[in-house]
């Protein structure tokens, strides 16, 4: 855990390959029964650690990296401007991503949890028993409509919007110039040419769809050509899943034949191989989310962004999507006056704060701020920005499905597409022991 006083982390992991435990709804259900969510903390002394002289509410935040630190200065302004009174300041709590939703969920379950913290809006429903409904403490409802629904469930609303983080191309427009190719990459023909040349051309590898592979990676970009190719990975309502088909396949099939026939990349499914590869030009291209922004701005070559059109003969663009999310977990005795204070936080952090944006690299999910003047006259609107704006804005992003009882991030729900990248299992095999895993997973 890193606090505002310790060391800010340096390293990239606001969304990595994935999160090491799942947390499915029947085991928080389960938990939270065992204790009773009423009576969930135990002696926890004032809630947040209120002194009689000031009023400190806990957040919680995930954030490591470039976006770690843009999160940092903000609440950093906030307890210089104290914008809610002189007496309330905000102690922010830093735990990496594989720990933070066990810990969230351990606090929730039977020990003390923060009054504010962040949630991915893909893991409100599991949550959802043990969240407030803050549907009558918000001050504004003025953001993007489908990020907004996303914090709505079954007739309640349980966090703050904060933003949307699809996925796009990068790429090292060096190598590429070094291959006799410029940019855009518009199209995949211009992708496969941009490819070829820099195979044929480059001592560099051309392209691997994932920097952190691990034993999970590679889910977002799957999960994306399911939807450029018209697919869906579950049922309406979640209870069977639907990607067992030709466009699951196709998918699959086209990124296994990128570590496969044509010899884009190796079949190394090193953890962090690719990343060091990005950093140090050995890799030129690769998909990730918003965050990555604050990767590419260290490197010392030109770089470049560009819609995730990666995918040959797609029916559709899309782009794999989640939003961060800020909940009020319950606690014992907790007052109405404690919840709109910490709905009045929330509401600060992602109203008040075009750094989120036009610096952290994320797309706004505050109305204002996504069509401000700031936004789109900083560095970051005409390299990346716009781009995930328009995907927006046309309907092209494929948002997690909010699942009770399974957890997308989980790797051990994952491995069949590294198998099948690493050249271990045949696309066929690795599609049906996907399709296992899942409908067991949800069941």
């Amino acid at each position: 855990m890193v606090s505002d006083t310790t060391k800010r982390a340096e390293d990239d992991t606001t969304s990595p390959s994935g999160a090491s435990d799942s947390l499915g709804r029947r085991r928080f259900v389960a938990a939270a029964g065992a204790v009773g969510i009423g009576g969930l903390g135990g002696c926890m002394g004032v809630a947040g650690g209120q002194s009689s002289n000031e009023t400190v509410l806990d957040y919680w935040t995930l954030f490591g990296g470039g976006d770690g630190e843009i999160m940092a200065s903000i609440i950093d302004k906030f307890n210089e401007q104290r914008p809610l009174g002189e007496n309330v300041r905000i102690n922010r709590q830093r735990t990496p991503w594989a720990e933070h939703y066990t810990r969230l969920f351990t606090s929730m379950t039977g020990g003390k949890p923060p009054d504010i913290a962040i949630s991915h809006a893909s893991y409100l429903r599991q949550f959802q028993d043990a969240l407030v409904d803050i549907s009558d403490n918000l001050n504004s409802n003025d953001y993007v409509d489908t990020i907004l629904d996303a914090c709505r469930i079954d007739g309640g609303q349980y966090a703050v919007p904060m933003d949307s983080h699809p996925v796009g191309l990068y790429y090292n427009i060096d190598l590429l110039r070094e291959a006799g190719v410029e940019p855009p990459i518009d199209s995949f023909s211009k992708f496969q040419e941009a490819c070829n040349a820099i195979l044929e051309n480059t001592d560099a590898l051309p392209f691997s769809p994932d920097p952190y592979w691990g034993g999970g990676g590679g889910f977002r970009q799957w999960f994306m050509g399911l939807h450029q190719y018209e697919g869906s990975m579950f049922n309406d309502d979640h209870t069977e899943v639907t990607f067992g088909g030709d466009a699951g396949t196709r998918s699959l099939d086209f990124l296994a034949s990128i570590s496969g026939e044509r010899g884009w990349d190796r079949p190394d499914i090193s953890a962090d191989r690719v990343a060091r590869g990005i950093r140090n030009g050995s890799v030129a291209m690769t998909v990730n989310g918003t965050w990555y922004v604050s990767v590419m701005q260290e490197q010392n070559y030109e770089w470049g962004f560009d819609k995730p059109r990666v995918f040959p003969e797609a029916q559709q663009l899309r782009s794999t999507a989640d939003s961060h999310t800020i909940v009020v977990p319950k606690q014992p005795n907790l007052s109405d006056e404690r919840v709109q204070l910490s709905v009045d936080a929330a509401e600060w952090i992602t109203q008040e704060n075009p750094s989120w944006g036009a610096q952290a690299g994320h797309l706004p999910a505050y109305s204002p701020i996504l069509n401000s003047d700031a936004l789109r006259k900083s560095v970051l609107w005409d390299k990346t920005l716009k781009y995930f704006a328009e995907m927006a804005a046309d309907g092209h992003l494929a948002y997690w499905p909010q699942l009770g009882n399974a957890d997308m991030y989980a790797t051990s729900n994952w491995t069949w597409i590294t198998d099948a990248y690493a050249q271990n299992t045949p696309v066929d095999a690795a599609i049906q022991q996907g399709v296992e895993a899942w409908n067991s997973a949800i069941q």
